[in-house]
Parts: C-alpha cells; sequence; structure tokens
C-alpha cells in the first residue's frame, strides 16, 4: 500500500526549487524594487516601441461603454489595491510567492508589448473642461499626457489588480472578495476611460491567473539557507 503518494508523485515530477528571499525585514526594500522595476519595464515600450503600434477592432461593448472621466479615480486606485494587498500580506511564503508572479508579469506583458505593440484611439475621447471637475480634468490630463496610448493589450493594469487580489486566495481569505470587486471595479474602469479595449481585460485577467498559478502551484519554494550547499 503506498502511503506517502505525495512525495512519491514531487519525486517523480521534479519542480523549479526558488529562494524565499522576502522577509518582514526587507519588505520595504522590495516593494520599491517592485515599483521602480515595474515603472521602468513598462515605460521603456510605451515610449520607444520596437514597430508600429497597432489599433485593434472595437468590439461591441467597448463602443457601448460611455466615457467616463471622473472613473479615472477608480482607475488609478490601481496603485492603492496591489500596495495595501502587499503590506496585508502576513504570510511571507505567500508574499514571495506573489512578488515572484508580479516580476514574471511584467517581463511577459512588456515583452508582448515590444514584438506585438498595440495603441488605443484615445483621440476619440477628449477631456472636455466645461464637462469635468477641476480636480478630475487636471489628474487625468496630466495622466495621459505621461501615459501613451499604447502598451494596452494585455492589460498590465488589469493583471496587476487581479494578481494582487489572488494574494487573499492563501491567506485572509475573508478579504479575498473585497479585493477581488476593488479589482474588477478597476478593470472596468479600464473601458470607461477609454484607456483599454475590452480584450485586454481579458487578456490581463489571463495573464494573472496563469502567473498566480505557476509560482503558486508549480513551483516549489526553500529558504535560503536550504539551498546552500552542505560545507
Amino acid at each position: 500500500m503506498n502511503s506517502h503518494p505525495k512525495t512519491q508523485t514531487a519525486e517523480a515530477a521534479p519542480q523549479l526549487i526558488l529562494p524565499l528571499f522576502l522577509t518582514q525585514q526587507n519588505k520595504l526594500l522590495y516593494a520599491f524594487i517592485a515599483a521602480t522595476f515595474g515603472t521602468i519595464i513598462y515605460l521603456v515600450p510605451n515610449y520607444y516601441p520596437l514597430i508600429q503600434p497597432r489599433y485593434l477592432t472595437m468590439s461591441s461593448l467597448d463602443l457601448a461603454v460611455p466615457f467616463v472621466p471622473w472613473t479615472f479615480w477608480i482607475y488609478i486606485s490601481e496603485y492603492l489595491l496591489f500596495f495595501s494587498a502587499y503590506f496585508l500580506s502576513k504570510n511571507m511564503a505567500n508574499t514571495n510567492r506573489y512578488l515572484y508572479s508580479f516580476f514574471c508579469m511584467q517581463w511577459v506583458a512588456c515583452l508582448i508589448f515590444f514584438i506585438w505593440p498595440t495603441t488605443f484611439p484615445r483621440e476619440l475621447f477628449p477631456l472636455v473642461k466645461e464637462s469635468t471637475s477641476s480636480l478630475t480634468y487636471a489628474a487625468f490630463s496630466s495622466f495621459r499626457a505621461v501615459d501613451q496610448p499604447t502598451n494596452c493589450c494585455p492589460s498590465l493594469h488589469v493583471a496587476s489588480v487581479y494578481l494582487a487580489a489572488f494574494v487573499f486566495l492563501e491567506e485572509q481569505k475573508s478579504k479575498f472578495p473585497f479585493y477581488f470587486l476593488w479589482a474588477s471595479a478597476v478593470a472596468f474602469s479600464t473601458l470607461t476611460t477609454k484607456q483599454h479595449y475590452f480584450i485586454d481585460v481579458v487578456s490581463g485577467l489571463g495573464l494573472a491567473v496563469v502567473c498566480w498559478w505557476i509560482f503558486h502551484r508549480r513551483v516549489a519554494y526553500r529558504a535560503i539557507d536550504e539551498l546552500q550547499p552542505n560545507r
């Protein structure tokens, strides 16, 4: 009788083993590193695409969803969402997995932005100062001036918020419904702010799911000292 099927299965199918490098002591440092890395790797293809970005075909949903400038505040809440999820995470193994999946997601998305750049016809949806609050107009127009209408598919904005919400699939599970709904509101706001196509939202969610599954289900982890050769 086989009393240890899981152990034998793991031995029969070796996994990639990664170090658990993130600790409570360096958590803030790696938040800064991740934010810096994410900003740089996003802006390079955003400003310097290798080939001419192409427009995608508007779906019926893209055409039906109106341009609602005030939802920019929901859109920009992305940053609060993923930083709060990161710092609220208490299980360091789970937070390590989240950070690995975050870096992988950034690399994959930006590789796609380089080899298959897409853009959105934002000029069809101009901000009208007279019908927009002064604060929203100032913030949204400043954002548009910095962020080019490229790097559309997949939506890294959508992928980032859903990946952050998935942190609470492993711990503090009572927080997951709130974060998932928040992520969904942010995802929908990418349509109402005319930053993305619907296909960008779908592919962004798919990217988050795949990266989460790989680093939470297919990769093994060890403490750094456990990976050192015996002396």
